[in-house]
């Protein structure tokens, strides 16, 4: 890695399970309920591609 590359490789912005427009957008690109969501981000965190790998939905983009 080079020392100008990001340290990760998420571009995505966290889950704010606080903002309900955001999640009322990402359970509905990944076909779960809001309880579903906030259980895979305790388990996993705000990250959006573990969130979806979590729920079983790898091929969405959140």
């Amino acid at each position: 890695m080079r020392p100008d590359e990001p340290k990760t490789f998420d571009p995505h912005d966290p889950i704010d399970l606080a903002n309900p427009t955001k999640v009322r957008e990402i359970t509905e690109k990944l076909d779960c309920s809001e309880a579903e969501l906030a259980d895979a981000v305790d388990q996993v965190g705000p990250h959006p591609v573990a969130v979806a790998l979590k729920l079983g939905r790898p091929e969405v983009v959140i």
